[in-house]
């Protein structure tokens, strides 16, 4: 055991003693597996699976969802364009991000507003180049909004922001 532990740990070298003793001492316990495991998380730290990302320990007062809709405004389902509403999201970010780093100004709200627009047309251009790999998808294009909800937590009541960022031509 101790010979296919060092083997996934890829340890190449002479083992310390007292690393040696300790795992003579797994053999004989009865929660190996939860004993190397914890040893694992313990020296691998801050690496993917092994994180202690705290993922559900605080929660904001609000957050937001992008979501497409079609020109009557009735949502239209990600997945038509084969790509999930997550990598949706992701994408949405990601230039969102960027733009606000372009961004300058002192005004918040307008500096994010315009980033947000901007993301919204990045996104467009991301699925127009999607939809011209899959000519099914062009006939879905035509009116299509990307839609941002803001959800905010006031006075302990949930109030939620529906606005139009991009509309496809």
């Amino acid at each position: 055991m101790v010979r296919h532990i060092l083997e996934v740990i890829g340890c190449k070298r002479p083992v310390p003693l007292r690393l040696a003793v300790a795992l003579e001492r797994l053999k004989s316990t009865r929660f190996k597996c939860l004993l190397v495991t914890t040893l694992l998380c313990l020296g691998l730290r801050e690496n993917y699976p092994f994180s202690n990302f705290p993922m559900f320990s605080s929660f904001n007062s609000r957050t937001y969802q992008v979501y497409l809709t079609d020109a009557q405004g009735n949502p239209v389902s990600t997945m038509d364009f084969d790509l999930p509403n997550s990598t949706l999201n992701k994408i949405f970010d990601g230039w969102r991000r960027a733009e606000l780093k372009k961004t300058a100004g002192s005004w918040k709200a307008a500096r994010v507003a315009i980033a947000e627009h901007t993301a919204g047309e990045a996104l467009f251009r991301y699925i127009d180049r999607h939809a011209s790999v899959h000519p099914q998808m062009r006939n879905l294009l035509h009116g299509l909004r990307v839609q941002h909800l803001t959800i905010r937590l006031e006075a302990h009541e949930l109030v939620f922001e529906t606005r139009t960022l991009a509309t496809h031509e």
